[in-house]
This record gives C-alpha cells, sequence and structure tokens, in this order.
C-alpha cells in the first residue's frame, strides 16, 4: 500500500499513474522550453526523482536518491511549503554548494510543493534550465494547473485504500476481516510451498462472549473483542497474519518450523490472556502441506478449538 513513508517507485501494485505523469512533465518541460523537468518525492530518506523529462538535455534520469541534508532546489520548496523560482542562482550565494548549480551547471529553477492527501509534503514539480529565465505568471499559473492534476491523483489514490481497507479490515477490531485473512493467507501458502516452509494456523474463540454481552451489554462484549485483538497484536510478530472472521471468532497465520514452536506461539498468546480479566478457546494446527487450501486448515484447527473448548466444560 502506498504510503507517505513509501517511495512511488516501490509501489508494487502499479496503481501510480507514471505514464500519465511522465506525459505531463514531458508537456511542463516543451511548454517552459526548459532542458529540464521532474516530479520529486521526498522523505526523510532524501529525495527521489520519481519522474524525469524525456529529452537528451535532462542529465538526472529517474529513480536517483539524493541524501535530504544536500542543498538543492526542491529540498527548499519541502522546508517552506512553498513555490521556488529561482531566476538566476550564480547571483544568490546561498546556492553555490547546490550541486545542481556548481556541478552541473543549472542556473534557473522553478518548482512548486505536491502534498499527500493528508497534508504532508509529496515532493516537487519543477523545470530547471542552464540559462537564466524570465517565466511570466501564465506559466507559473499552468505548473499550479499540473500539480493540481499530479495531487488529484495521489487523491484517488488515498480513497482507493480507503475503499480497500474497508473491504480487508475489521471495523471493530482493525484486524484483518476474513476476506483479507483469506487473501493474505492464501500468498503466505504459495510462499510457504515455493520455499518448502511449514506455516501454523491458531484459532481462537472467546469463551461465554454470549454471557458477557447479556450480563453486561453488547458495548462491553465489543470493548473485550478489542481487549482480544490487542493482546493478539501484542504477542504476535509483524510478520503474523491474524484476523477477526466472525463474532468472536479469530485466526492466526504464522511461521512455524514445527510444532514445538506452534505449541510455544499458542501459550504465549494464552499467557498474555491469562493476566487480562478475558478467556479464549485456543486450536492448533501446524499446516505442513501448502498446497491445502486454506480454508481446509481453517476447518481442521476450527474443530480442535471446539476439543479444547468442550474439555473446558
Amino acid at each position: 500500500m502506498l504510503k507517505p513513508d513509501s517511495w512511488v517507485l516501490e509501489d508494487k501494485d502499479r496503481l501510480v499513474p507514471l505514464t500519465k505523469w511522465q506525459k505531463t512533465v514531458d508537456v511542463m518541460a516543451r511548454i517552459f522550453s526548459a532542458p529540464a523537468g521532474f516530479i520529486v518525492q521526498y522523505s526523510p530518506e532524501g529525495y527521489q526523482v520519481v519522474i524525469a523529462s524525456d529529452q537528451e538535455s535532462n542529465i538526472y534520469p529517474a529513480g536517483g536518491l539524493i541524501p535530504s541534508d544536500t542543498n538543492i532546489f526542491c529540498r527548499k520548496i519541502v522546508e517552506t511549503g512553498e513555490k521556488l523560482y529561482v531566476k538566476n542562482a550564480s547571483q544568490d550565494p546561498y546556492w553555490d554548494n547546490n550541486p545542481e548549480v556548481r556541478d552541473d551547471g543549472f542556473l534557473s529553477y522553478c518548482g512548486l510543493p505536491i502534498n499527500w492527501p493528508n497534508g504532508d509534503p509529496f515532493g516537487t514539480i519543477c523545470v530547471m534550465d542552464f540559462v537564466e529565465t524570465d517565466y511570466q505568471s501564465d506559466y507559473i499559473d499552468l505548473m499550479h494547473e499540473l500539480r493540481d492534476l499530479v495531487e488529484a491523483d495521489l487523491n484517488l489514490l488515498d480513497q482507493y485504500h480507503a475503499i480497500a481497507d474497508m473491504a480487508m479490515n475489521d471495523d471493530l477490531t482493525k484486524l484483518n476481516n476474513r476476506r483479507g485473512f483469506l487473501i493474505a493467507a492464501k500468498h503466505r501458502l504459495a510462499l510457504a510451498k515455493r520455499h518448502h516452509h511449514n506455516m501454523g494456523l491458531l484459532y481462537l474463540d472467546m469463551d461465554d462472549l454470549k454471557v458477557v454481552n447479556d450480563k453486561f451489554g453488547h458495548k462491553f462484549g465489543d470493548n473485550s473483542l478489542k481487549k482480544l485483538a490487542q493482546l493478539i497484536k501484542a504477542a504476535t510478530r509483524e510478520s503474523d497474519v491474524s484476523a477477526r472472521i466472525g463474532g468472536d471468532e479469530f485466526v492466526i497465520l504464522s511461521h512455524c518450523n514445527g510444532n514445538t514452536e506452534l505449541n510455544a506461539l499458542r501459550d504465549r498468546i494464552y499467557e498474555c490472556i491469562h493476566e487480562s480479566d478475558l478467556s479464549v478457546s485456543i486450536g492448533a494446527v501446524l499446516i505442513d502441506d501448502p498446497s491445502i487450501a486454506i480454508e481446509s486448515w481453517m476447518d481442521r484447527a476450527d474443530k480442535e478449538m471446539y476439543r479444547v473448548k468442550l474439555a473446558k466444560s
């Protein structure tokens, strides 16, 4: 998923309209009669060229990463959040140690900030020239329009991810829902099959949730479910896949070399929950054949969970 702390060029879902952005930058450079135009992304790691105008005169390709403490034009925009137009950088000592000026011979820069939908800086859209320039206001207005198109695309991506989150996540506990779990689990099982790994599956059921709801109300019961979800997050690794798949039913998929690791994970969950006022029953199965569908393993773990629950009564 694309986030403000992730690089656009590493977007594995290929949702960013890079082809459209390329055409936008090419048109901008042509209208400005500039030898170089860019969309540059910022992160605390530095500045990365996302789009570079397709011109022989452009000496900076896409993908290059510039350290965040380098005195470049784009850094000034990110720091101020404002437009920057430098007609002739050689006339301002501030830019003397700018490698774009000092090493590569650029004199002119004109750029605008691009922001993520939440207002955080995404980076810049800009043109650069080897000679002094004097862009009129119409040119700057055009760059504003092109910048707005890029921000509109980022807003659409944000809306897409919000909708995807709603479809894949449980609103109450913020864990995966059944759909999200099945998608993630099938991917993990495919990787396990390829690398000859085993996986472990835990199936959890909160004990006596109906009694809790009847005695204290559904709001209290919801808070208990949220508390259980928090305990699951605390007891599992970031690489584990956890989900609420039903009213009081949860599952955890984890890489396990064997039953010893699986039982250790189950016991760790029990220990965390034992320190609270909650009670759960857990069924555990070792997935030693990842070619079998995850739904089949869930059914086995569910039966094991009910065996554990019945043994308590």
